[in-house]
């Protein structure tokens, strides 16, 4: 067991470097965190396999006469009197599939023609619980701690999941959806805040690279998935998406909850009982180390007396300070932040749901293009690891936020202007890069917020900014309504607003190599520059 030498360490980071920043106990529970990422993807993305786009055509039925020709379309059919040479136009009431009937909830429920808005308005709900969940559990997890409602989160979104295999009607099957999204938002909130609260400031730029190629391989996994199922009807489908969530098990045995949330907030049994946990599993001798603002001494005498009970003893020593959602807006100083966090997040997350939703913005055949937009997250953590650990986060956001810009203007240009083969390949390679672009800055932004609000308005921070971001996700199901009208109206809207969002990025504090800060005050004394050292 290595030794550490006596010391009364001032910062939480100190802490943490003391445990190893790269310990057995801090990878394990990043790995647990990392895991529980299948459940938000397959949750969250499910819904382009399960309400898949399909091909239809008006039910022949043989009303209109034998003096008729009978053109059956896909919304109307069109019937031309042989003897007057009158035609008229009637609406379908009924449809025929390219697929069995319940391949899709839309095949299902008839939801084409006049009721497509029915079929997008489950994702857009789904959206709107994620705004409602990042602004209540992220509050409560502020107060009672992490890992509560990281667990409770994950066992009623699964109780969810499960419930819209079972629905009834389109009715149902949206209620269902909203509340999905609530309890699921819960999982995200809670999730990133933990894995920035776990690590010292030295390893976060990594460990935020490996969550986000973790995310990535979910997403790549949630379309193998999907495609050895594509023959299923779309409950079964939707059964074996849900059963990903068993993984929260793990989490309910293994999970440890923030020791900087525990230390913070003056939880010293219960954080001294974490604390030699991991010190024990990282073999790191902590007899003689005292954790900011608690006498560990005292309190292990305190802790045996009482047979292993949490009594909670206020220290005397270390700043304890208590903030209320309206602190993200009292200043201007934390207003300027949260007003370029939330568009940033509004934007990004809008291109990000449109360009997964949009079934042919890569490619024309559905698994293809989300194979396509899997792939192109798979850079986003690399290079977040090297990008922001050499210029920084600010630098980061600006830059990818112009790359995704200028090239979805660019395949924007190609498709609206140019004929042909090699004008298509060129758009598609345009968009993928852009693709890749948006995903670096849509995934960084889950670790750069946690690093720039205070440790008792971090969650509450991030519900806010995940919050805007649902604006955008919700407006994104729409997105393919819109191209169908116009197609180059998305790409366009997409380009600038990128492009807008990179400048704003300049006015961002830069949080690299800086320790998680504690106050309001923490954040106004970082410069526009990384720390070196």
């Amino acid at each position: 067991m290595a030794d550490v030498k006596q010391d009364t360490p001032r910062t939480i980071d100190s802490i943490l470097e003391l445990l190893g920043s790269l310990g057995r106990y801090q990878l394990f529970q990043a790995l647990l965190l990392a895991i529980g990422n299948m459940s938000v993807c397959f949750h969250l993305l499910n819904f382009v396999f399960i309400a898949q786009t399909v091909k239809q055509q008006c039910e022949v039925t043989p009303l209109y006469g034998n003096n008729t020709n009978t053109n059956y379309g896909t919304c109307d059919v069109s019937v031309q009197n042989t003897t007057t040479n009158v035609t008229s136009t009637h609406t379908c009431s009924a449809w025929t599939y390219d697929v069995q009937k319940d391949h899709s909830i839309v095949s299902e429920w008839d939801l084409v023609c006049g009721d497509v808005f029915f079929a997008r308005l489950p994702q857009s709900l789904f959206i709107v619980g994620q705004g409602i969940g990042a602004a209540t559990v992220s509050v409560m997890s502020d107060k009672f701690g992490r890992k509560p409602f990281l667990v409770v989160s994950h066992l009623l979104t699964t109780g969810a999941g499960l419930a819209l295999a079972f629905s009834p009607n389109i009715a149902a099957f949206s209620a269902l959806r909203l509340l999905n999204g609530i309890f699921q938002q819960g999982i995200v909130v809670c999730t990133y805040t933990m894995l920035m609260e776990t690590f010292p400031r030295n390893r976060r730029i990594e460990l935020s690279a490996f969550y986000t190629l973790s995310w990535s391989i979910s997403t790549v996994l949630l379309t193998g998935t999907a495609y050895l199922l594509r023959d299923m009807d779309w409950r079964t489908l939707q059964l074996c998406f849900v059963s990903v969530s068993i993984n929260v098990l793990l989490q309910i045995f293994f999970l440890g909850e923030s020791l900087r949330w525990l230390i913070t907030n003056k939880k010293a049994k219960r954080a001294i009982v974490l604390f030699k946990r991991a010190a024990k599993m990282n073999s790191v001798d902590v007899t003689n180390i005292q954790l900011p603002g608690i006498d560990t001494k005292k309190e292990s005498v305190e802790l045996s007396s009482t047979k292993g009970k949490y009594v909670e003893t206020p220290s005397e020593n270390t700043e304890h300070v208590q903030y209320s959602c309206l602190d993200l807006v009292r200043t201007k100083f934390m207003l300027k932040i949260c007003a370029v966090v939330w568009f940033s997040w509004l934007v990004d997350s809008l291109t990000y749901f449109s360009l997964y939703l949009t079934s042919s913005s890569l490619s024309e055949d559905p698994y293809l293009n989300f194979f396509l937009n899997s792939l192109a997250e798979i850079p986003a953590g690399p290079l977040n690891w090297f990008v922001g650990r050499r210029w920084g986060r600010r630098f980061f956001f600006m830059f990818f936020h112009v790359l995704a810009g200028v090239c979805l203007l660019l395949a924007t240009t190609v498709r609206a202007l140019v004929v042909g083969q090699a004008a298509s390949v060129t758009a598609t390679a345009l968009a993928f890069v852009g693709k890749i672009g948006n995903s670096a800055c849509f995934n960084a932004m889950f670790v750069y917020a946690p690093e720039i609000y205070p440790t008792n308005l971090r969650s509450a921070g991030m519900g806010a900014g995940s919050t805007a971001a649902r604006v955008g996700g919700m407006i994104a199901p729409f997105i393919s309504i819109l191209a169908a009208v116009a197609p180059w109206a998305p790409g366009t809207i997409f380009g600038v607003a990128c492009l807008i969002t990179a400048a704003l990025n300049y006015f961002l504090p830069e949080p690299e190599g800086r320790e998680l800060p504690q106050t309001i005050e923490d954040v106004k004394t970082w410069d526009k520059a990384p720390a070196r050292g």
